[in-house]
């Protein structure tokens, strides 16, 4: 059993290093606050969530950065200020019962400003997916919404 337990811990380390995907590496200043909620509709299905995260140089060429893995609530993530940062929002649901999956993506590009703080709410229920940027300066209650703006628009 020992054996058995040791095989399939192995072969999960190596799958997850095979998969491309490394951690987002924060900033220091935590600018971003992404609030998460999910809800398949059945229990019979499951949804889950992340964030990839890709710096844009000033010819718009993109460089992936890192993943950040939407399973809490809230996550607090730090995005260079006043750089580009493209974000890729990921959608990957499951069924058990039809052995079926999918998956959807939201993306934008995001150059948050100094002393600003970003709230996203981040929504997936019953097949239905959102996402909500607000923008706020340091001490201010009003928040604006942000539009999301395509890459090709850099």
């Amino acid at each position: 059993m020992k054996t058995l337990l040791s095989a399939v811990a192995f072969t999960a380390s190596v799958l997850a290093g095979c998969s491309g995907l490394k951690a987002y590496s924060n900033t220091p200043a935590r600018n971003l606050d992404v609030h998460t909620r999910t809800d398949s509709g059945s229990f019979l299905s499951s949804t889950r969530t992340s964030l990839d995260i890709f710096s844009v140089n000033n010819t718009c060429q993109t460089s992936y950065q890192g993943t950040v893995t939407l399973d809490k609530d809230t996550r607090t993530i730090g995005l260079p200020a006043e750089r580009p940062s493209y974000l890729v929002f990921r959608f990957e649901s499951s069924s058990f019962l039809t052995n079926s999956s999918g998956a959807t993506s939201y993306d934008t590009l995001l150059t948050p400003l100094p002393d600003h703080h970003y709230d996203v709410d981040v929504r997936y229920l019953d097949g239905i997916y959102s996402v909500t940027i607000l923008e706020r300066s340091s001490g201010d209650r009003k928040a604006n919404r942000i539009a999301p703006v395509a890459l090709k628009d850099c």
